[in-house]
């Protein structure tokens, strides 16, 4: 049973469309998923089929005092009235939802897995430094096992004491359908521009404030000739274009919305950046590696297990934005450089992060949850997290 609080159709949603992925590719395991959601947008039904993966959506009042008074009760009605039909809860984010959830499962004695999607501010000490921090934290922590996408993310439950036995490390995956970025050899010097691309929310955790800053850098720069494309849509679009505006880089950045079929778009460009201050792993860096993208980006959460040694030169701390910009210009320049290490991504992530091997890593940990044997989870774990040498070291 996956619980995953927000399950829309089409999924677009970077945690949902994790989800969604694993589910299908667990499904090809002939491992039976269900999953458990709430009625987030008006019209959806309560019972649903995505591409084959049966959703089930509890009511989800928009009054947050009654969604808080009724959920509680619709979640658990569900989990007792389907006892019978699961043997596993995989709950997929720890907000109040999810701390619920955990708490059903250990009342009806079902074992549950917990995912945490991120670190610092938006991981455990971000939770520990909230209202009732300790509480929830407590609640989390009584999860049968817990998932760390990254170094960070083991790090920190460790720190809050959580049995490193039970802590499975696994990184996102990404279904690989054969996209890969195909050049022929003359055009590696092709004529400019270079069109790098960003894909994610335009919210305040993606630190794009801190990417404009990089491109005025960039577009003053004589030997540069590049168009920066924005695919998304969030609160600070309206500041931002206006901000643009203000730097003078408006001719050339691009706010293109919301793109679909952005993996079959990707390898149309040339470059992919994400200045993030925070993220656990990144689905939209996991889909330019699939598209034999370099890739430009902070040093956060597990982005430097993504890229590996081959991309870590191209990370930077949060926030720096001389050293993002020195790393746009240096792969603008350079295009012989971009394909080599864009081949680079490309076979890595075939290597490492193919939906159907982390599924059955998952898998492994499910069957050690049934067997009641949860302080074994470690063995199952993925060993591009346990033991490949972070980039920093």
């Amino acid at each position: 049973m996956m619980v995953v609080p927000q399950y829309p159709y089409p999924v677009v949603g970077g945690l949902e469309r994790q989800a969604h992925e694993l589910a299908k590719a667990l499904r090809e395991l002939e491992i039976e998923v269900r999953v458990l959601s709430g009625k987030v947008a008006l019209g959806q039904p309560s019972n649903d089929l995505v591409e084959g993966i049966p959703i089930r959506r509890i009511p989800w009042p928009r009054q947050k005092w009654l969604r808080f008074l009724r959920t509680p009760f619709d979640l658990l009605r569900h989990l007792v009235t389907q006892r019978k039909n699961y043997d596993v809860i995989h709950l997929h984010q720890h907000s109040w939802f999810g701390l619920l959830t955990i708490s059903a499962a250990k009342l009806l004695g079902k074992p549950i897995l917990t995912k945490l999607p991120n670190v610092g501010e938006f991981g455990l000490p971000g939770l520990a430094s909230q209202r009732l921090g300790r509480l929830k934290l407590a609640i989390l922590l009584r999860a049968d096992a817990l998932v760390a996408m990254s170094r960070q993310s083991l790090a920190e439950l460790i720190q809050a004491g959580f049995p490193s036995g039970r802590i499975l490390a696994v990184p996102n995956g990404i279904r690989l359908n054969g996209m890969r970025k195909t050049k022929a050899v003359g055009e590696a010097t092709a004529a400019p521009p270079c069109r790098v691309v960003f894909v994610g929310r335009l919210s305040k955790e993606k630190a794009l404030d801190v990417l404009l800053a990089a491109w005025r850098q960039v577009i003053h720069a004589r030997t540069s000739n590049a168009i920066l494309e924005i695919w998304g849509s969030g609160p600070l679009e309206s500041e931002l274009q206006q901000r643009c505006h203000e730097m003078g880089v408006a001719q050339s950045v691009r706010f293109l919305g919301h793109v679909d079929g952005v993996s079959d778009r990707l390898p149309e460009k040339d470059m992919f950046v994400l200045p993030s201050c925070a993220e656990g792993n990144s689905n939209a860096i996991l889909e330019a590696m699939a598209a034999g993208l370099p890739i430009v980006s902070t040093d956060v959460g597990g982005t430097a297990m993504l890229v590996g040694k081959e991309g870590a030169e191209f990370l930077c701390r949060p926030g720096d934005s001389d050293v993002l910009a020195a790393n746009l210009l240096r792969l603008i320049r350079d295009p012989a450089l971009r394909l080599q290490i864009g081949s680079a991504m490309r076979r890595r992530v075939e290597r490492h992060f193919d939906i159907h091997r982390v599924a059955e890593t998952y898998a492994s940990a499910y069957r050690l949850l049934v067997a009641g044997r949860r302080e074994r989870i470690k063995d199952a774990s993925h060993p591009v997290i346990l033991e490949e040498p972070a980039c920093a070291d």
